[in-house]
C-alpha cells in the first residue's frame, strides 16, 4: 500500500520548508511523489521543491477541497498507476482537512493507498491573529491532525510557546505536539513523526462553501535590488496593495535570485539558490491588482 502523507497548515505556516526536512530525512530508495496544491494562479512552492529533484504534480488556481476536487482525484489515480512508495500532499493553506475523506471512498484509491499521517504546521508568530480571523480553516487543520508541528518558535518567548501548546491541546487532545526550533529537529524525529504517528479519523464539515479570497500570480523577468523588494513588501504592510494575507516569490536580482516570504505583517528576504525564473503569488482581500502587478512587472 502506498503511504499518503498530508502536510497541512494555514497560509505561510512553513509547510514547504517542513516538506524539505522530510525529504532530507526519508530513505533515498523510496519512490516519493509530491502533489502541490496552490490556491493562486501560479505555484511558487513548486519552484522551491523542484530544486530538490523530486517528481511534482501541480494543481493550482483553486483548492482541492472544492474547485479542484475532480482534478485531484484524477491526478491521484494517475500516480497510483505508477510504482510509488509514498505520496506527500501539500494542500493549500485554506484546505478543509475533513474533505479528504471523500476521496478515499473511491475503491480505486483506497485499495492502493492509505492516509499514513496528517501533520499540521502551526505558525506560532501569527497564531493569535489566524485562529481569530480564519478559525474555520485553522481549527479544521488542528483538530484533524495526528501531529502538530509549531513553526517560528524562535521568535517567541518560552512562556508564549507554552500558551500556544495549551490552546492546541484544548482543540486536539491526542495529537503529538512538536514545538521547538526546527534547526534542532533531527532526521529520526521526522521519521517518527511521519511513520510512527498514524492518522486519526477526520472530522468536520465535508461540504465546503468555497473561499472568499482573491489571488494574484505573476511570472516576471523584472530585476529588483534587495532594497527595492524590501520597499515593496513594506508597502504591503502599510496596505498599499490591499489586505495581503500571504505573499511569496522569487525575483531576479543582479546575478542571483531573491526569495521572499510574506505572512501577516512579517516578511523575510533571502538568496534563492539554483532558481531560474521569477514568479510571485499573493492571496488576500481587496487586492489592488493593477498597482501590485506594476510593482513586479
Amino acid at each position: 500500500m502506498v503511504k499518503f502523507d498530508i502536510i497541512s497548515g494555514f497560509l505561510g505556516a512553513g509547510k514547504t520548508t517542513f516538506i524539505k526536512k522530510i525529504l532530507n530525512s526519508v530513505n533515498r530508495h523510496e519512490k516519493i511523489v509530491i502533489i502541490e496544491n496552490e490556491f493562486g494562479e501560479v505555484s511558487v512552492d513548486r519552484e522551491f521543491l523542484e530544486i530538490e529533484g523530486y517528481e511534482i504534480y501541480e494543481l493550482s488556481n483553486g483548492c482541492v477541497c472544492c474547485k479542484l476536487k475532480g482534478d485531484f482525484l484524477l491526478t491521484l489515480k494517475q500516480i497510483l498507476n505508477q510504482k510509488v512508495d509514498r505520496i506527500i500532499f501539500e494542500p493549500s493553506g485554506i484546505f478543509i482537512l475533513s474533505e479528504i475523506t471523500d476521496l478515499f471512498k473511491d475503491f480505486e484509491i483506497s485499495s492502493k493507498c492509505f492516509i499514513n499521517t496528517v501533520i499540521t504546521v502551526v505558525d506560532a508568530e501569527n497564531f493569535s491573529e489566524q485562529i481569530q480571523s480564519y478559525s474555520y480553516f485553522f481549527k479544521s487543520q488542528i483538530i484533524n491532525a495526528s501531529t502538530l508541528v509549531v513553526s517560528k518558535t524562535k521568535f517567541l518567548k518560552p512562556k508564549e510557546v507554552d500558551l500556544i501548546k495549551k490552546e492546541l491541546r484544548a482543540l486536539n487532545n491526542t495529537a503529538m505536539i512538536l514545538a521547538k526550533d526546527w534547526a534542532e529537529i533531527y532526521p529520526q524525529e521526522i521519521l517518527d513523526l511521519i511513520d510512527n504517528n498514524p492518522a486519526r479519523t477526520l472530522y468536520g464539515d465535508t461540504h465546503s462553501s468555497g473561499h472568499d479570497f482573491e489571488t494574484l500570480g505573476i511570472r516576471t523577468s523584472r530585476v529588483l535590488e534587495f532594497n527595492q523588494l524590501k520597499k515593496i513588501l513594506e508597502k504591503c504592510i502599510e496596505g498599499a496593495y490591499g489586505n495581503i494575507i500571504r505573499g511569496k516569490g522569487i525575483i531576479k536580482s543582479g546575478d542571483t535570485f531573491l526569495e521572499f516570504q510574506y505572512v501577516g505583517e512579517h516578511f523575510t528576504i533571502s538568496e534563492s539558490k539554483n532558481a531560474t525564473v521569477g514568479v510571485v503569488s499573493f492571496i488576500g482581500n481587496n487586492l489592488q491588482k493593477v498597482t501590485l502587478k506594476e510593482a513586479f512587472l
